[in-house]
C-alpha cells in the first residue's frame, strides 16, 4: 500500500514543479504576437495563416520566406494550453490539499486516513484484528516483529552484543546494526531469503524502506583482503542479480579491508538519505 505521507510529499513537489514552469511559461510569452495560428494541409505541404479578427475564418496567409512569425504564434498558442493545463492541474493539487489539511487532527498533528482506523485501535483490539489497512509506521511494526528463519550456521561465532539485544558476527556489524537501530530503520540480521530458482541467501541485514515498504538487501564485505572470501562475495551478489536483485536497485553493498576500515560516519548519510527522506 503507498503511504498516504509520501502521495502528499509528492504532490507537493509537483505543484512546486508547475509553479516553477508556469512563470517559465508567462516569461516565454512576453513579446509574443496578438493573433492565432490557423493551419492547413494541402497534398504534402502546411500552410500557414494569420488570423487577428475573429470573425475572419480564413486569416492571412503566412508566407515561407515569413515562417518565423507562424513560429511566434504556434508558440504563443503551445504556451496558452500549456498555461491553461498548468493552472487546472495546480487547481486540482490545491484542493487536494486542502482537503487533507481539513483532516488532519490536531491532537495528534496527522492526517486521518484508511491507515489510522487500525492504528487508533485499543491494544486489546488490535490483538483480535487482522488489519487490511496500516500505517507506514504499524507496517513497519508488524514487519519488525515477525518471526523469520535466521541463518544458525556456525552460531558460534556469533559473539557480538547490538543495541537491539541481539547477537551478530563481527563488531563491523555490530556498527551497522546499531545505525540502523538509532536511525530507526527497521531491519532483520541474517533472515533467509528464498530466490525464485530455489536457492536461498542470508544477507547479512534486511532492510524496510518504510515509505515504499520496499524490502532491501546490505551485504557488508568486511573482508576484501582474502581471496576466497571475495570469489564466494562476488558470486554471491552473481546471485543476486540473476534473481533480480540489483545493486543500486534493491542491493546495497559496503566494503572493508586491513588498509581502508569501516567509515559509519558516511554510511549513515548514505542510509539516512536512502531510508529517511
Amino acid at each position: 500500500m503507498y503511504s498516504i505521507n509520501k502521495i502528499l510529499e509528492e504532490l507537493k513537489e509537483r505543484k512546486a514543479f508547475l509553479e516553477k514552469g508556469l512563470k517559465e511559461v508567462n516569461k516565454s510569452m512576453a513579446g509574443l504576437p496578438e493573433g492565432k495560428l490557423r493551419t492547413i494541409r494541402q497534398r504534402n505541404l502546411f500552410r500557414y495563416y494569420e488570423v487577428t479578427d475573429p470573425t475572419d475564418r480564413v486569416g492571412k496567409y503566412i508566407h515561407v520566406a515569413n515562417i518565423g512569425k507562424a513560429k511566434k504564434l504556434a508558440q504563443k498558442d503551445y504556451c496558452v494550453r500549456l498555461k491553461n493545463q498548468i493552472n487546472a492541474e495546480l487547481d486540482l493539487i490545491e484542493k487536494t490539499l486542502q482537503s487533507y489539511d481539513k483532516g488532519i487532527l490536531a491532537s495528534k498533528g496527522m492526517v486521518y486516513t484508511a491507515e489510522n482506523v487500525y492504528s487508533n485501535l485499543s491494544e486489546a483490539r488490535k490483538i483480535l484484528v487482522s488489519p487490511l489497512a496500516v500505517s507506514d509506521e504499524e507496517y513497519a511494526n508488524i514487519w519488525q516483529n515477525t518471526n523469520y528463519n535466521g541463518n544458525i550456521f556456525r552460531e558460534e561465532e556469533k559473539i557480538y552484543g547490538t543495541k537491539k539485544e541481539e547477537m551478530v558476527r563481527s563488531k563491523s556489524e555490530v556498527l551497522l546494526a546499531d545505525m540502523f537501530y538509532d536511525l530507526g530503520i527497521p531491519y532483520r540480521y541474517e533472515c533467509e531469503l528464498n530466490l525464485k530458482n530455489g536457492k536461498r541467501l542470508f544477507p547479512d541485514f534486511t532492510l524496510l524502506k518504510k515509505s515504499t515498504r520496499e524490502e532491501i538487501y546490505h551485504e557488508h564485505l568486511g573482508m576484501m583482503d582474502e581471496e576466497d572470501y571475495l570469489n564466494h562475495n562476488l558470486a554471491k551478489i552473481e546471485e543476486y542479480r540473476k534473481n533480480g536483485i540489483f545493486i543500486g536497485k534493491n542491493l546495497i553493498l559496503t566494503f572493508e579491508s586491513a588498509s581502508c576500515p569501516l567509515n559509519i560516519g558516511e554510511i549513515r548519510k548514505n542510509m539516512k538519505e536512502i531510508f529517511c527522506r
